[in-house]
């Protein structure tokens, strides 16, 4: 799992992305709502990429910032939920699963926007019912995580992209400097 930066994630997001509160347990859901907002922005990026691409030819920008924002972005997401949610385990099914489910001969976008649609509706069906004082089961959160990290490799290999290379230049951006070495030497996940 050398490949999902776990330690890099959590590392990353202790300085840029937890708020106080989420330190404590019960806390713990706020941030998956909060990565579930980012999901959704991710998903209306790729979406507004596909309006694009079919109303006109130069979706260049915007296919740059699919390739740019989004794909580490999602890595990031499915990074911070498999810290977030250690009991979730990592799926076996994480490397098996396309973005579009049974719609392999699909446009690789449309199916990220399959992927990134259901992650949405996972996370949301996990938060829901505890946001009304009710249990869910973490299964919805390692289904997201799946449906995260397929959508990354179908952005990877539509793009050409090294996915952990990827994650880790955009930890770096926003970060505005680079990882410690400590975190990225042999990518520091003997998880």
């Amino acid at each position: 799992m050398d490949h999902v930066l776990l330690h890099a994630q959590a590392w990353w997001d202790a300085q840029r992305f937890d708020q106080l509160e989420w330190q404590v347990a019960a806390w713990r859901d706020q941030k998956a709502r909060h990565i579930q907002l980012h999901v959704a922005k991710a998903l209306g990026k790729v979406v507004v990429a596909v309006g694009a691409a079919a109303r006109t030819t130069s979706g260049i920008d915007l296919m740059a910032r699919v390739r740019d924002e989004v794909l580490p972005d999602v890595a990031i997401y499915r990074s911070q939920l498999l810290n977030l949610f250690p009991e979730a385990g990592a799926p076996p099914a994480l490397a098996h699963r396309s973005a579009g489910g049974g719609v392999q001969e699909a446009e690789p976008l449309l199916r990220v926007v399959l992927g990134l649609s259901r992650a949405s509706a996972q996370l949301a069906a996990y938060l829901e019912p505890r946001e009304h004082g009710a249990t869910s089961p973490v299964s919805h959160i390692r289904e997201a995580i799946v449906d995260l990290h397929a959508s990354t490799e179908v952005l990877a290999a539509a793009f050409a992209v090294d996915l952990a290379r990827a994650h880790q230049a955009r930890l770096e951006a926003l970060l505005g400097a680079p990882l410690p070495v400590s975190l990225v030497e042999g990518r520091g996940e003997e998880r």
